[in-house]
């Protein structure tokens, strides 16, 4: 049977996220807090490894400290940043090579507090000389389990992560893929097996883990989870510095206005509004609706009904009985022929049987 999708809205008073922040090149850093209600403080971020190195995450919620909240929907009411990525640290490029970065900025990656950062393939990138806001809505996706769906709804086999999601699955895989094939991990998985050293990394980790991601699409096979949480975004962006604070902000930070303009960056993350989105596979077709529509076919095209069906088999099994009966009175008939000058015995089942012939 096929599933449709359904979508409807609900209220909730408090919203939560986990943002991770990676820079381009070697650490970028925090020159401004942002508003007073979001301003961020030592113990709320917190340092994680991705495949791109150290990162930063925001509102983890880990350590035994509950998530931050917000209460009010809009510009301002979330997480604002104020960046130097420094690009005069950055490493120089000597060569074309598939590691060579060529850009200058940030990349970002919005998620719940259940899910681990993937951030080399599900980040947003932010780039300096600009303000860029970030609208988010909270989106819950349910999906159906076989038959009707293909959706995970056994538990996850992981030693490494509690709660399933297509992330923690990918994570989990290729860190059982490295250990099996270069007895190593890199950095940023999980586990207790010794990291890759430089060589190891060059020669089998990174070979080992690019043929994973593009040809061994067996190996991983990470299903859709029966219920997940996502975040819309809408990005839109304006040019800083201003004319008029360009040498307000070279003053300040003991910079040129050129440094300003190339390094400096200011990331705005709110909800749109306190609400969310569900979005809900349900069953297109389901026993009950097929027989209902299969009554009102024959009912509109042929008149027909209940009483009709069981008029149509009380007919099958007349039908059925004379046929029956018929047969039995030419075994009979037979049998009187070859017994002429005996008396014949007609047995109650056979009157009866003329009785019904005769009506």
């Amino acid at each position: 049977m096929a599933a449709g999708r359904g979508v409807r809205r609900g209220e909730e008073p408090q919203r939560r996220l986990g943002i991770e922040h990676r820079s381009s090149g070697r650490e970028s850093e925090g020159v401004g807090s942002g508003n007073k209600r979001g301003a961020i403080q030592a113990t709320e971020k917190g340092k994680v490894f991705t495949r791109y190195g150290k990162c930063y995450t925001f509102n983890a919620g880990g350590d035994g400290r509950p998530p931050l909240i917000t209460t009010k929907g809009g510009m301002g009411n979330g997480l604002e940043l104020m960046l130097d990525i420094q690009q005069d640290e950055y490493l120089p490029v000597w060569g074309d090579t598939e590691e060579t970065s060529f850009e200058a900025g940030v990349k970002v990656q919005i998620h719940s507090q259940e899910e681990p950062a993937f951030i080399d393939q599900l980040g947003f990138g932010v780039a300096p000389g600009f303000q860029t806001f970030v609208s988010c809505q909270e989106q819950r996706l349910i999906y159906l389990p076989p038959p009707w769906g293909d959706c995970k709804v056994t538990p996850m086999d992981s030693d490494f992560f509690d709660s399933y999601s297509i992330t923690a699955c990918r994570i989990d895989c290729e860190t059982r893929y490295l250990v099996d094939n270069c007895n190593c991990r890199m950095v940023h998985m999980p586990g207790d097996a010794p990291y890759c050293t430089p060589e190891l990394y060059k020669e089998c980790a990174d070979p080992a883990l690019d043929f994973l991601v593009e040809r061994d699409n067996d190996f991983c096979v990470c299903e859709t989870p029966c219920n997940m949480t996502r975040y819309s975004k809408e990005l839109s962006f304006v040019k800083i510095p201003s004319k008029a604070s360009a040498k307000y902000l070279a003053k300040k930070y003991n910079k040129s206005e050129q440094y300003i303009a190339e390094n400096l960056l200011v990331l705005d993350i709110f909800f749109e509004a306190l609400n969310y989105e569900t979005i809900e596979q349900k069953k297109a077709y389901e026993v009950a609706g097929l027989l209902g529509d299969i009554g009102g076919q024959m009912g509109l095209f042929i008149g027909a009904s209940i009483l009709t069906i069981l008029e149509l088999f009380d007919y099958i099994y007349e039908v059925l009985k004379y046929k029956l009966c018929r047969c039995s009175d030419k075994k009979n008939k037979h049998h009187n022929n070859n017994n002429n000058n005996h008396g014949a015995v007609i047995s109650l089942d056979d009157v009866k049987c003329h009785v019904t012939n005769f009506h």
